[in-house]
C-alpha cells in the first residue's frame, strides 16, 4: 500500500468516527483539512483526495445512467467517505437506494434512502430532490402501511371462513371427492404468469446479447484464455437454440455465469476507457437480469406450490425449473 493510500485510509477512517460520534455539526471542510494536514497530509495529497472523491461521484453517476444501482449506491458512498461534505454523492445514494428498493423490494433500502435525503436536508435546506425523495417515501410508508391492515384484515375474514368450512366438513356426510375445475384455472393463470416472466427475461438477455459483440471488437483476440471461454460460450449457445423450453432456462442461467466469468477476466486484464464504458453497460444488463430472474421465480414458487397441492387432480401441469442465473 502506497503512502497515499494510507493516508486516505486514515483520512476515511476519521470522517466515518466523526460521523459516527454523537457531535450534532459536522466538521466544515477546512475544519477537517486542517485535521489532515495536522496528521501530515500534504497540501498537495488534500487536493488528491478531493479529486479522487469527485472521480468516484462521477462513476458513481455513471453506473446509475446504466441502472447498477447497488454500485452506483457504492461508489457514491466512498466518494462522500471522503469529502462528507459533497451533497451531490449524498443524493445519488439516496436516489440510488430508492430505485434498489422499488426495484428489489428490499426495506433496508428505503430506510436508507430516508437517512441520506435528510443528511442532505440538514447541509442544504433547499435541496428539492431530498424533499422530493422524501415525499416519495412517505406515498411509499402509507401505501404500506395500508397494504399490511389490508392483509390482517383478509387473514381474519380467511379464519372465519376456513372455520366455517371446516365445521361443515367434519358434520356433513362424506360425499365423493370431485375435482375443482376454477383450481384448474389458478393453473393456468399460475403458468401464463411464469411464461411472461421468462419472456422479460428472454428481453433483458437480449439486450445483453447485443452489447456483448461490441465488447469482443475491443480486446485482444489473441488471448487464449478469453478465447477458450468464448468457444465455451458458442457451444453453450448452440446447445440452447437445440433444446425445450424448460432445458432453455437452466442453460440460460449456465450461460449468463459464463458470461459473468468472461467480463470479469476482460476486466482484471484491460484499462482501456472504451472497454470499461461497455462493461458498465453489460453490468447494468447483468443487475436486470437479477431482478427480472428473481420476479421470474417468484412466480414459479407461487405455480409449483399450486401444482404440487394438486397434481394428482391435474397430472398435465408439471413442475417448472428455478432460474439459478442470478
Amino acid at each position: 500500500m502506497s503512502n497515499f493510500d494510507e493516508k486516505l485510509n486514515k483520512h476515511i477512517d476519521k470522517v466515518i468516527s466523526i460521523q459516527n460520534s454523537e457531535r450534532e455539526k459536522m466538521l466544515t471542510l477546512e475544519e477537517l483539512k486542517e485535521v489532515d494536514l495536522s496528521l501530515g497530509v500534504t497540501e498537495e495529497e488534500w487536493e488528491q483526495m478531493m479529486q479522487k472523491a469527485d472521480n468516484e461521484l462521477k462513476l458513481a453517476q455513471n453506473h446509475f445512467y446504466y441502472k447498477n444501482f447497488k454500485d452506483a449506491y457504492s461508489t457514491a458512498e466512498s466518494a462522500a467517505s471522503i469529502n462528507p461534505h459533497l451533497t451531490q454523492a449524498i443524493i445519488l445514494m439516496a436516489d440510488s437506494a430508492l430505485k434498489i428498493y422499488e426495484t428489489e423490494d428490499d426495506e433496508d433500502f428505503l430506510i436508507k434512502a430516508e437517512k441520506h435525503a435528510k443528511e442532505v436536508l440538514r447541509m442544504a435546506p433547499a435541496e428539492n430532490r431530498a424533499i422530493e425523495i422524501l415525499a416519495l417515501l412517505n406515498k411509499y410508508k402509507t401505501k404500506e402501511k395500508a397494504q399490511k391492515n389490508k392483509i390482517l384484515k383478509i387473514a381474519a375474514i380467511a379464519a372465519g371462513i376456513i372455520i366455517a368450512t371446516l365445521s361443515i366438513i367434519f358434520l356433513s356426510p362424506e360425499k365423493e371427492k370431485k375435482v375443482d375445475e376454477t383450481v384448474k384455472f389458478e393453473l393456468i393463470d399460475a403458468e401464463e404468469a411464469v411464461n411472461a416472466k421468462w419472456a422479460q427475461v428472454e428481453n433483458i438477455i437480449s439486450r445483453r446479447d447485443k452489447i456483448i459483440p461490441q465488447l469482443f471488437s475491443l480486446i485482444d483476440s489473441e488471448d487464449a484464455e478469453i478465447n477458450n471461454l468464448k468457444n465455451e460460450i458458442e457451444t453453450l449457445k448452440k446447445k440452447i437454440n437445440e433444446s425445450s423450453s424448460d432445458e432453455q432456462i437452466n442453460l440460460q442461467a449456465e450461460l449468463q455465469s459464463k458470461y459473468q466469468t468472461l467480463t470479469n477476466l476482460i476486466s482484471s486484464k484491460n484499462n482501456s476507457s472504451n472497454i470499461k464504458t461497455v462493461l458498465i453497460q453489460i453490468e447494468g444488463s447483468y443487475n436486470r437480469i437479477a431482478v427480472e430472474g428473481k420476479r421470474y421465480n417468484d412466480a414459479v414458487k407461487n405455480y409449483n406450490i399450486l401444482v404440487k397441492k394438486k397434481a394428482e387432480d391435474f397430472p398435465e401441469f408439471k413442475i417448472k425449473p428455478y432460474f439459478k442465473g442470478n
